[in-house]
């Protein structure tokens, strides 16, 4: 048996079950890696792998943060969004004219996103990747 897990600012046991992901969050991650492994080339080159299709398809839905910075010159905003990527993979960053917006998926753990939030999110998640794939993961979801 594990030893449990205590919050460090209470001292209050956190529950194993609290902290492992439901069903329903691993047949989403699932089904979103069916549907990227089954995708046609030109959506392989947007999004090369399952973890950035599911976050930019978050910043698309709108389930995202944005950070608005105005670098101060046409010339450098690309150079700051770059930096943004670099320093953030998943991130979309923007340049208009000296303004970049960066766009930042938000996280889709339990305590971020409770499970009703997480079926409206999951819902939209699907939606997006139908209307652009034409792929309908809900489909890969019920034969699974």
């Amino acid at each position: 048996m594990s030893k449990p897990i205590q919050c460090p600012n209470c001292g209050e046991e956190i529950s194993g079950d609290y902290m492992s992901a439901d069903n329903m969050r691993r047949m989403f991650f699932a089904t979103l890696r069916d549907v990227h492994a089954n995708l046609r080339d030109e959506f392989r080159d947007r999004w090369p792998n399952a973890e950035i299709m599911r976050k930019h398809v978050l910043i698309a839905i709108g389930y995202c943060d944005a950070m608005t910075v105005a670098v101060g010159s046409k010339a450098a905003a690309p150079a700051v969004a770059n930096a943004f990527k670099v320093q953030n993979q998943y991130c979309i960053a923007i340049v208009r004219g000296d303004v970049v917006t960066i766009f930042t998926a938000r996280s889709m753990a339990r305590r971020a996103l409770p499970k009703k939030e997480f079926r409206d999110v999951v819902e939209k998640v699907f939606a997006y990747i139908a209307a652009q794939t034409g792929i309908d993961p809900r489909q890969s979801q019920e034969a699974a």
